[in-house]
């Protein structure tokens, strides 16, 4: 059971990434959403955690933008 709620938590992330990445804008609830995520590790893929270094990587030279929603 908590593979299958994990599996689900991954797409979700993944989907939160790919639409981050695609409109350049990330929330202030996805932001601590996704360092939630990176500091708990559990259940992250490799090419999951690669994406989210990417997108902390993108907010730190500005090329993502932090907005309040």
């Amino acid at each position: 059971m908590a593979r299958a709620s994990q599996g689900k938590l991954n797409v979700t992330l993944q989907q939160s990434i790919d639409r981050i990445l695609e409109t350049n804008h990330i929330s202030r609830g996805e932001y601590l959403q996704l360092t939630s995520a990176m500091l708990s590790g559990k259940g992250l893929t490799e090419d999951l955690y690669r994406e989210l270094n990417s997108v902390f990587d993108r907010v730190q030279l500005g090329r993502l933008k932090i907005v309040d929603e």
